[in-house]
């Protein structure tokens, strides 16, 4: 506990004057932003983000019921900002595409896509659960398979079920996060997209 009073302290003493001017809902998610998705959810204490928001209790209870309400809240943000980053890719070949996926994924993502993952069966409230599920497959699953969708339309890819590919293709992302040093290079993002294409491609 000590130990999440002397981070709060310290990321106190850099906040951005900005914070100063946001409502109390605004606060706390700013707080949970630098809190969640990077360490276990049970290790999130509630002290120390209300004294980064500067806010009360009651203001937490009032905005979100409790801390899952306010986990759920965080992730469905959190997920739905990665999300457009995913959309906003133009139409392009297959490759490209794929490429610009695993950027964002491997680049672009500020908190730990596994972690909150596996943070989710220890949510309380079935809706909790469902609710941060929905968030990653919209985020994630829906712009991925878009990419696939039409790469089969053009012949680049033999036409297969989507989920797999996706499933496939996702895990591989995966395992290069959890494997990476930190500060991925665009060449692996670009790497992995055309080894996943050329296998793919010749089945």
């Amino acid at each position: 506990k000590s130990r999440s009073i002397r981070e709060a302290s310290a990321i106190l003493a850099n906040k951005p004057i900005i914070l100063l001017m946001m409502g109390g809902r605004e606060r706390i998610m700013a707080a949970a932003e630098k809190l969640m998705g990077l360490r276990p959810y049970q290790e999130v204490a509630i002290a120390p983000l209300l004294a980064i928001a500067e806010v009360q209790p009651p203001t937490l209870y009032y905005h979100f019921k409790d801390k899952e309400g306010l986990f759920v809240e965080w992730a469905a943000q959190a997920f739905s900002g990665i999300g457009e980053k995913f959309r906003l890719r133009a139409g392009t070949s297959l490759t490209e595409g794929l490429t610009a996926f695993s950027t964002i994924f491997l680049l672009e993502v500020p908190f730990d896509i596994d972690q909150v993952l596996r943070d989710i069966p220890g949510l309380v409230r079935p809706e909790s659960q469902e609710a941060v599920y929905n968030a990653y497959f919209q985020a994630l699953y829906e712009p991925l398979c878009a990419i696939l969708i039409e790469a089969m339309e053009r012949n680049e890819l033999p036409p297969e079920p989507i989920g797999p590919v996706a499933d496939v293709f996702l895990a591989g992302l995966h395992q290069l996060r959890k494997k990476g040093a930190p500060g991925y290079e665009v060449t692996t993002a670009k790497w992995y997209a055309q080894r996943f294409v050329n296998g793919f491609g010749a089945a």
